[in-house]
């Protein structure tokens, strides 16, 4: 099976979850109870098994830190637009998360996966790149973007959760502890933990998309499209180049920068009253047009 028959396969898994959706297999709240399966158990076992034993290098540091810089880029050029064109106070802070943080988890895991088959660096890369890269910015710079933009004041504390979340903890374990030997029932529980994130995931994302989302402004969506989808992906190759980055370390940067919306934008977006519906639109139609965008990459990154 080709890449692109594998990243449609994976696509497969997310109209699963809209298919139980729609036809009341599944209800719209099980989402939340996948969602913490994914978050707080199978998660931090893919990340810990994705590092764990796995070579890094200095390389692998890079595609974070470029993410990050190009993340705030974007930032940037999605207040400037959104004060150009008069949105208001609370769309344009959902305009900027919607923008800037992608789902580098939940579909960059996979995607990645399936573009580089059996490559320990590609995956390894991107799950440094999703943790350190996009959610430490997003439960810090998104939750002062979403507050700020909503007038909500938070608790300074509110913006280092993420250094307790399971996911994070597990990735950090996993660069301290990849030396070290671990019992081998405990390593193969958690791949088995480990195998059941990435159709959970899928699965969880379908659940979580609405019809109902469409209706929504469509030019601050198309604001958001852009700049998440083309502007943020071409920034992070541009900027990977600049440092040297090549092969599959700089391949999994840009995937993993070309990713839709997270789901999690919307979440904070909701939380803090930064137009969490209009988010979370722009996360459903921005993932289900990378079913035709993230192909496109991966044919132009070959």
């Amino acid at each position: 099976m080709n890449v692109l028959s594998t990243v449609a396969a994976i696509f497969v898994l997310l109209l699963v979850g809209y298919a139980a959706r729609k036809f009341n297999v599944l209800k719209g709240s099980d989402t939340l109870v996948v969602n913490s399966v994914v978050v707080n158990i199978t998660g931090p076992a893919f990340a810990f098994m994705a590092i764990y034993g796995k070579p890094l290098t200095t390389e692998m540091i890079r595609p974070p830190i470029v993410l990050c810089i190009t993340s705030l880029i974007v930032l940037t050029l999605a207040y400037i637009l959104a004060k150009a064109l008069r949105f208001d106070r609370r769309t344009t802070g959902g305009v900027m998360l919607a923008a800037a943080f992608g789902n580098t988890g939940f579909l960059g895991y996979p995607v990645t996966i399936a573009a580089f088959p059996g490559q320990g660096e590609a995956l390894s890369t991107a799950v440094i790149t999703d943790q350190f890269g996009m959610a430490l910015p997003l439960y810090s710079v998104g939750v002062a973007v979403a507050a700020t933009f909503a007038s909500t004041k938070i608790n300074n504390w509110q913006v280092l959760e993420f250094l307790k979340a399971p996911l994070f903890i597990a990735t950090v374990l996993a660069i301290l502890l990849r030396s070290v030997a671990i019992p081998a029932v405990l390593v193969t529980s958690l791949e088995l933990l480990a195998a059941a994130t990435v159709p959970l995931a899928m699965i969880s994302i379908g659940l979580s998309i609405s019809g109902s989302s469409l209706k929504m402004a469509r030019v601050p969506f198309m604001v958001a499209a852009i700049l998440k989808m083309v502007v943020l992906p071409v920034l992070a190759y541009v900027g990977l180049i600049l440092v040297g980055t090549q092969g599959v370390v700089r391949d999994v940067g840009v995937i993993e920068a070309a990713m839709p919306s997270a789901i999690m934008t919307s979440v904070i977006a909701s939380r803090y009253g930064a137009n969490g519906a209009f988010v979370s639109g722009a996360t459903f139609l921005m993932t289900l047009g990378s079913i035709l965008t993230i192909p496109a990459i991966l044919s132009i990154l070959g």
